[in-house]
């Protein structure tokens, strides 16, 4: 698994890279370039890199992973569905800390979180295949469940990284590294999500629902966030204790 980890890695940041490199080099706006087709449909593909290379993996190892069946069992089959409350529960707790402690900046409407549901399930949601079912795996065999959530989230928020040289994107350049950790306090509530329900697929919905729940409740890009990821990282050891006791 580990040559199929860095594979997936290789591939995925290739795609990504290439297409958010070029928007990167235009120097416009990030605004601008979400009013051109061309852009959008570069920005799509960038997003989409992980999935393209969770593809590809699979498709390479037939043996190992089942190919493109062996991907769709593994998206369709919920071992513990009792357990899907809990992607409510950790958005709720998460956003609704986030305004208890008054790190949200801007409020959105309801209309603009439910259209962007299904396009973030096809942009980000999609990703969770690869980061929870190849990535976090693998790193957990040698360092251990907590260390290899904090690695699978740094390459999270590396992959995000030619972003913010994009002028206007969402995330200042200047706040990237608290960007990053709180990417890891996500990919904590993520990994928990799939600890604890066997299911990918449970995973592949939370994310969807927290990104576009990002256009509903914006926060501030201040050191609060990392207050948030505190909430994060003891919502993860609460639901993780007996993985914290094994390590």
């Amino acid at each position: 698994m580990k040559k199929i980890c860095n594979y997936y890695l290789v591939i995925s940041f290739a795609i990504s890279y290439l297409f958010f490199g070029i928007m990167a080099a235009t120097r416009m706006t990030f605004s601008d370039l979400m009013k051109q087709p061309l852009y959008i449909t570069l920005f799509l593909l960038g997003c989409l890199g992980p999935f393209f290379a969770t593809l590809i993996v699979y498709i390479l190892n037939q043996e190992k992973l089942g190919g493109l069946k062996g991907l769709w069992n593994e998206i369709k089959t919920i071992k513990n569905p009792s357990t899907a409350f809990l992607i409510l529960l950790f958005l709720a707790l998460h956003y609704g800390l986030a305004i208890v402690l008054s790190a949200v900046g801007l409020f959105g409407n309801v209309a603009d979180f439910l259209k962007f549901i299904p396009i973030m399930l096809f942009l980000f949601g999609t990703q969770e295949i690869g980061w929870r079912r190849i990535i976090q795996p693998v790193f957990e065999e040698s360092r251990g469940f907590w260390r290899s959530v904090i690695i699978t989230g740094l390459f999270w928020a590396i992959w995000f990284l030619p972003l913010i040289f994009i002028p206007q994107f969402v995330v200042r350049p200047d706040f990237f590294l608290q960007f990053a950790v709180y990417l890891v306090g996500i990919g904590m509530l993520q990994t928990t999500i799939y600890k604890q329900s066997k299911s990918i697929l449970f995973c592949i919905v939370f994310s969807a629902l927290f990104f576009a729940l990002t256009t509903l409740i914006s926060l501030k890009q201040s050191n609060m966030i990392l207050a948030v990821t505190a909430v994060d990282l003891v919502i993860a050891v609460s639901y993780n204790s007996k993985f914290l006791v094994k390590q």
